[in-house]
């Protein structure tokens, strides 16, 4: 995909955003996520939540670092795949979402010189897991790591509406 291609989403109920699952890594566990005590019950948690509000032909934007590729076939949904720095998968690096008019980025790492050329609205992303806030108001930007979303996907059409919201508040929500 180069750079000024775009994808328009209509439905932006039937469109999630979810990063860094980081299946099949234990040390995972110990750094970020001490509420699970195996990957077992870390993996099942992540299957279910995602499989409870993705619907079968729902378009899910996984924003990296998705780790063990055997749950692939688990998950329900049309998974579009943003590259990690944890993948090893040669997908596609980033994407540009047109919606409601406004324009999001959507990418694993939103410190990394791809965002430079960017001139939209609001940048989608992953990789900061818990060491950004959900909405970073001032950076303009949406963390969906899994950790700060409740390891559930969201949607495009609830990440709008807290937009929205947000003009009216001047500090950032640290979580979902």
């Amino acid at each position: 995909m180069r750079f000024g291609d775009t994808i328009d989403v209509i439905d932006g109920k039937r469109v999630w955003f979810i990063s860094d699952m980081h299946f099949g890594h234990r040390n995972i566990i110990q750094w970020c996520r001490p509420e699970f005590r195996n990957l077992k019950e870390m993996h099942q948690r992540i299957v279910s939540n995602w499989n409870f509000v993705v619907g079968r032909y729902d378009r899910v934007f996984c924003l990296g670092d998705f780790g063990d590729f055997r749950l692939f076939r688990k998950l329900k949904g049309k998974i579009t795949l943003a590259k990690g720095n944890h993948d090893n998968k040669q997908w596609s690096k980033q994407y540009v979402l047109n919606y409601r008019g406004m324009k999001f980025l959507v990418l694993h790492d939103p410190d990394s010189m791809a965002t430079n050329w960017f001139d939209g609205d609001w940048i989608i992303h992953g990789h900061t897991h818990i060491n950004s806030p959900f909405i970073d108001i001032r950076r303009k930007r949406v963390n969906v790591s899994v950790e700060v979303i409740n390891y559930t996907p969201i949607t495009m059409e609830e990440i709008y509406h807290i937009i929205q919201e947000s003009k009216n508040y001047r500090d950032n929500r640290p979580v979902r």
